[in-house]
């Protein structure tokens, strides 16, 4: 049996008496790419900000690579190879697309910083995977340029490069599609894609056309609980799912 790579236990966040989440149990295996979706206000970014630490649960447990972290600061989660891109883009706007990921990727190795003494260019660990972050992303040709020069779309690609850079077994994508052309799209499809073959990826997305494609497991949520859960074929096949939630954006199949 393979251990889950992530997994929650009755986890539930309380707001002064609103249960934002009720008794979550959510098993991520490793290597898969699984989707979280469900109408606004289900609760699938409290579930986000609980796993990554930004809030902090008021009931049951949530186990990373079978360790507890329920009660771990977001720091500590992300050198145990914890990493999240948010809805909202969330980048240094005045250094580079290199500066950026290169920052991203010394948080693996903070010990690093405290050598005030030595350039930037000194940490030939962090700048060789910007490098090759910078390649994953096809951000390559815009190394230089400040990341509020980017486009709406190769902003978002780096800010999931961010979360590459700091070199994680999980990866959690906040809506990267939001705001996005079609073009831009399509290069985000291909993007997570093909971190589905080097990273476990648990993503939240409206996009039903990525959801259906790419997923292996997808979560179904409704009033800060798990409805459902299964393969994108049984969601597509499930009548309530359809009726309460996707109605005819469910179409296609794994890609």
């Amino acid at each position: 049996m393979t251990l889950a790579l992530l997994a929650t236990k009755k986890l539930g966040v309380n707001y002064g008496g609103f249960n934002a989440l009720s008794d979550v149990e959510l098993t991520v295996a490793p290597n898969t790419i699984h989707s979280v979706v469900g109408p606004n206000g289900a609760g699938k970014t409290t579930l986000f900000q609980a796993l990554t630490g930004r809030i902090k649960p008021s009931s049951g447990q949530i186990m990373f690579n079978g360790d507890d972290i329920t009660s771990l600061t977001g720091d500590r989660r992300v050198r145990l190879g914890l990493a999240r891109s948010f809805q909202v883009t969330s980048l240094f706007h005045s250094l580079s697309a290199r500066e950026n990921l290169r920052l991203a990727a010394q948080g693996r190795f903070p010990w690093r910083a405290l050598k005030i003494w030595q350039g930037a260019e000194s940490n030939e660990q962090a700048l060789a995977i910007a490098d090759d972050t910078l390649a994953k992303v096809d951000l390559a040709d815009v190394a230089a340029r400040p990341a509020e020069e980017l486009s709406h779309g190769e902003q978002r690609r780096l800010e999931v490069g961010m979360a590459i850079a700091s070199c994680p077994r999980l990866i959690l994508l906040d809506e990267p599609t939001s705001g996005m052309g079609i073009d831009d799209i399509g290069a985000m499809k291909k993007l997570i894609a093909d971190l589905g073959r080097d990273h476990t990826v648990l993503l939240i997305e409206h996009n039903m056309e990525i959801v259906m494609n790419l997923s292996d497991r997808v979560t179904v949520m409704q009033s800060g609980r798990i409805l459902v859960e299964g393969t994108p074929s049984e969601i597509r096949d499930n009548e309530d799912v359809r009726r309460a939630y996707l109605g005819s954006m469910i179409t296609g199949g794994r890609a």
